[in-house]
C-alpha cells in the first residue's frame, strides 16, 4: 500500500499531511491516555475537574463551527467561564494532558511506514508540510519526523479556522506561489474534515484508513 501511496504522492510538488489518526494511530494512544487520565481523576485532588475540562476541550474542538475563529485563546476563555477557573489554569491543564504527557504514547503509535514516505518525499525535493487540527510541533518531534518539515495548525494566527474550512490549505499554498493547485495534495484520515477542506481549496486529496491493519490493505 505504501509503495502505491508514495507513487501517487510523488507526482505532486507540495504534499500536506494531517497529523492525528494520519501520522500515528490514535486509537492505541487514546487507550493509554484514557487509563492515565482516569487514574489522575480518581487519585489526585481536582483530578475529576481536570478530566472533565480535558474532555470538554476535545469535544469543543471536534464540534466547533468551522466558520468561527479558532484559537486557544477562544477555547480557553470559554472553558474558563464554564468551569469558573482562570484561563492560566485551563492552559496549564490542557498543555500538560494534551501536549506533554501523551508524547510517549504518540511515539509508540507511529505509522513508521508513513514517516518513511515523508522522508523519501523530502529527500527528492518535494515540499512537505504538516497541517493539524491541534498544535503539532511536539508530536512531530515525538514521531521522529524530519526537522525541516513546516508545521501548521488550525489555531495559528494566520489561519484561525478549523477544517473543513479551506483557509489553512489556502494559507499554506500562498507560501509556495510557484506551485499551482493541481500540484498540491492533502493527506488525511477524514473526508468530512481533510477531504472537504481540500476540495474547497481546489487541491487533491487522499484519505487513509484510520486503523493500523486495514490501512495496509487500502489506499
Amino acid at each position: 500500500m505504501y509503495k502505491r501511496l508514495y507513487e501517487k504522492l510523488s507526482a505532486y510538488s507540495l504534499i500536506i499531511f494531517d497529523m492525528d489518526w494520519t501520522m500515528y494511530f490514535q486509537k492505541s494512544m487514546q487507550i493509554r491516555m484514557g487509563a492515565r487520565l482516569v487514574m489522575h481523576a480518581l487519585f489526585h485532588r481536582g483530578g475529576m475537574k481536570d478530566m472533565k475540562l480535558i474532555l470538554d476541550y476535545r469535544k469543543m474542538r471536534e464540534k466547533w463551527d468551522s466558520s468561527k475563529e479558532a484559537s486557544d485563546e477562544v477555547f480557553f476563555s470559554e472553558l474558563s467561564a464554564r468551569y469558573g477557573v482562570g484561563k492560566e489554569r485551563v492552559a496549564q491543564v490542557i498543555s500538560k494532558w494534551m501536549f506533554e504527557i501523551p508524547m510517549d504514547a504518540v511515539a509508540s503509535s507511529a505509522d513508521k511506514d508513513l514517516a518513511k514516505t515523508v522522508e523519501k518525499l523530502l529527500s527528492e525535493g518535494k515540499k512537505v508540510c504538516i497541517y493539524s487540527d491541534y498544535p503539532a510541533k511536539d508530536k512531530c518531534k515525538a514521531l521522529g519526523l524530519p526537522g525541516d518539515l513546516r508545521i501548521f495548525s488550525c489555531g495559528d494566527g494566520e489561519i484561525g479556522k478549523m477544517k473543513p474550512d479551506p483557509e489553512g490549505i489556502l494559507c499554506i499554498s500562498k507560501l509556495y506561489p510557484d506551485i499551482p493547485k493541481n500540484e498540491i495534495i492533502m493527506v488525511g484520515d477524514r473526508m468530512d474534515r481533510d477531504g472537504l477542506a481540500a476540495k474547497a481549496a481546489g487541491v487533491g486529496f487522499v484519505i487513509l484508513d484510520r486503523f493500523r491493519f486495514s490501512r495496509k490493505i487500502r489506499l
